[in-house]
């Protein structure tokens, strides 16, 4: 049995380089070589990860332009990319990929994400809620209440169970591939109808639940993506890998669980009042 953890980076931003680069390893600091875990990045600059040793496939401009719908909605890559590394990897039945988003990090044993993983049963980070129980969802309800939208063979309608996980963490095997092609195929239905940037990863759980149960390794997985916490933890970053990244990778290990990517106190602070400052100029 395979297991696989990707990353997928792409875009001039060097803090999801950066963070995909710190995410690896502060992994690496959880697992052993027992664990024989294979390490993927699909990324636009190979460069990048060039010091390091993953296993690197390269996004090229066709690819980029057409998965992101001509840069109209990039969150479409994730889906693209993964299954276009389930088939580059040529997986056999009970091999198992993690993907995470880049901004991610690791500070517990995360030994027991793969075993939440089997053929009936799917890994996403978190159970949002209920479409129908939350407020800031209501765009679903308004866009798509009463439709039947045709996807393959089969139609696909809003309801009561429906509900939105987020994808900052994907685990499947190999007989969920097919699901990220129907979750695709729904994605574009609803590109058109619903506007919100939350569509990619409503059409993967509403597309999963079809056929399988789905978790959450919300416990599992510390992140830094509101824009405050990343404006900090892209300064912790750029520093570290300016100061580190020439250092054998067993040395930025260490030296990467080491790192406080919890704002201080004067940050959150500061960052607050430097909010309201704007809004009331």
């Amino acid at each position: 049995m395979r297991k696989i953890i990707l990353f997928i980076v792409y875009g001039e931003n060097q803090t999801y380089y950066d963070g995909a680069k710190f995410s690896y390893l502060t992994l690496l600091n959880w697992f052993t070589e027992n664990d024989d875990i294979e390490f993927v990045v699909l990324t636009e600059k190979p460069e990048e990860f060039s010091n390091y040793p993953l296993k690197i496939f390269s996004i090229n401009e066709r690819q980029k332009n057409e998965w992101s719908l001509n840069n109209n909605y990039h969150f479409r890559i994730k889906n693209r990319g993964l299954a276009y590394i389930m088939d580059k990897l040529d997986l056999h039945n009970l091999d198992k990929i993690i993907y995470f988003d880049t901004d991610t990090y690791f500070n517990k044993s995360t030994s027991d994400l793969f075993s939440l993983i089997n053929k009936n049963q799917a890994l996403l980070y978190l159970n949002e809620g209920l479409i129908y129980n939350r407020s800031r969802f209501e765009v679903y309800i308004k866009h798509l209440e009463g439709q039947k939208i045709r996807v393959n063979n089969e139609f696909y309608e809003l309801s009561k169970s429906s509900s939105i996980w987020g994808s900052l963490m994907i685990g499947l095997m190999p007989n969920m591939r097919p699901s990220l092609d129907w979750a695709d195929k729904l994605l574009l239905e609803l590109y058109k109808r619903v506007p919100a940037h939350t569509i990619e990863e409503f059409s993967l759980c509403e597309s999963l639940k079809r056929k399988y149960l789905v978790v959450e390794g919300k416990k599992y997985v510390s992140l830094y993506s509101t824009s405050r916490k990343k404006e900090f933890c892209s300064k912790a970053l750029n520093s570290f890998f300016k100061n580190y990244a020439s250092f054998p990778i067993e040395k930025q290990v260490i030296l990467a669980q080491k790192v406080k990517m919890k704002r201080p106190i004067h940050i959150v602070l500061n960052q607050r009042f430097k909010s309201l400052f704007k809004k009331n100029v």
